[in-house]
């Protein structure tokens, strides 16, 4: 039989103990809470290891024999798996040690402290050893009490609880502490024992958003907390933008304006007309004060005079009644435009409801919307103008 002892400058030298179901690792030092040993030994016989346990305490032994590293985290699992099927006390002496290493202090001290109350045959050295590191945990554990509020659900809550401690002077220590809220509960209670020093932890549920907070906890001292995770806002979906088929801008400004111009041309043609009329009046006029009772003299270019006059007339003609006709089809096509011109179809953007469009541009609707919205099927007057032995003509063809 073996028993643990001190190792160089105070850390834990591993031995080993044959406790009839293996072989058991035990800490030569472990932080722990103050429990004197028991005055008494008592013979109870053990509690009777079954296969599985005992698988599950040799995977412990042999994740902290690992040859590349002690695995300690999954030797602590393991440990306690063992424990909760056998619930031999004698494993508890490798459960504190696991916890301790892991800085999980208010675990290593409730496990110190039963293996302490509850197994009597513990060598005299170890025993003392393991008090005074029970001591010293009694006074550096931080007592952390947590109240973690979740909405009510139909199911239980799984809440995860993670810790990480930045110490001066390594790599930073990461544990997680898991608690479950009932089904149509809101609420979950926990207190874990924490080493001192500065502590980042973060309440978290499937589900609801994250609850962090931080604390620098100072030996011996005792903190409460109370979070609620909450289910994170969603924010609402844009409405979707509608847009109509864009309508050809530049030919309804250009169809609005050209029957006006074609309006002032025909105009124009009059005004030039009238003055080239007046200008044939003023020619017979002449040819009437040089040759009275149709008498010229001979020196008066009769022929020369009366051509000259005849044309003029002709050019009015022409004018006259070009302009006008090309006037009264530019009014008619203007006129006409207005009626027909497309007013831009706006459509408020939302979720639902139909969007209206004109009928396609050459459709013949029956409604007086179809008709309102169709757009107008003109073409540019086309003008023409002769003259004859009986006088001069024009005229305009436009095509609706």
């Amino acid at each position: 039989m073996f028993y643990p002892r001190r190792g160089h400058r105070g850390l834990p030298t591993l031995l080993t103990l044959s406790l009839g179901l293996g072989t058991v690792v035990l800490p030569a030092l472990a932080h722990a809470q103050t429990a004197p040993p028991p005055t008494t030994p008592t013979t109870a016989a053990a509690p009777a290891i079954s296969e599985e346990a005992r698988t599950h305490f040799k995977a412990g032994v042999a994740l902290l024999q690992d040859p590349e590293g002690e695995r300690v985290e999954e030797a602590y699992r393991e440990f306690k798996a063992a424990y909760a099927i056998s619930k031999s006390p004698k494993m508890l002496g490798n459960m504190g040690f696991c916890a301790m290493r892991l800085e999980r202090d208010g675990e290593a001290l409730e496990a110190y402290t039963q293996y302490l109350r509850e197994v009597p045959d513990i060598d005299a050295d170890e025993r003392a050893q393991i008090t005074r590191d029970v001591q010293t945990l009694g006074v550096g554990v931080v007592r952390v009490s947590l109240k973690v509020n979740v909405p009510p659900a139909g199911s239980s809550t799984k809440i995860i609880v993670t810790d990480v401690r930045t110490p001066v002077r390594g790599d930073k220590v990461t544990n997680t502490y898991p608690a479950e809220v009932p089904a149509g509960a809101t609420s979950a209670s926990l207190t874990i024992g924490i080493r001192s020093g500065h502590h980042a932890l973060t309440a978290r549920a499937p589900g609801l958003s994250d609850e962090p907070f931080e604390i620098d906890a100072l030996s011996g001292s005792k903190e409460s907390r109370e979070l609620t995770l909450k289910a994170p806002k969603v924010d609402p979906a844009p409405s979707p933008v509608r847009t109509l088929p864009a309508t050809d801008s530049p030919k309804a400004e250009s169809g609005s304006i050209a029957p006006w111009v074609v309006a002032g041309i025909g105009g124009a043609m009059m005004a030039v007309g009238a003055v080239t009329g007046v200008m044939a009046l003023g020619k017979e006029s002449d040819i009437k004060d040089a040759c009275p009772n149709d008498r010229c003299p001979s020196s008066f270019d009769l022929a020369g005079a009366q051509s000259s006059a005849k044309t003029m007339v002709g050019v009015t003609d022409v004018l006259l009644i070009g302009g006008g006709v090309v006037a009264a089809a530019g009014l008619t096509w203007g006129f006409l435009s207005l009626g027909s011109t497309p007013k831009a179809a706006t459509t408020p953007a939302g979720p639902t409801g139909p969007v209206l469009s004109p009928p396609p541009v050459g459709s013949r609707g029956t409604t007086r919307d179809h008709a309102s919205t169709r757009a107008p099927l003109f073409s540019v007057p086309a003008f023409s103008a002769s003259c004859g032995p009986t006088g001069c003509m024009g005229a305009a063809k436009v095509v609706f």
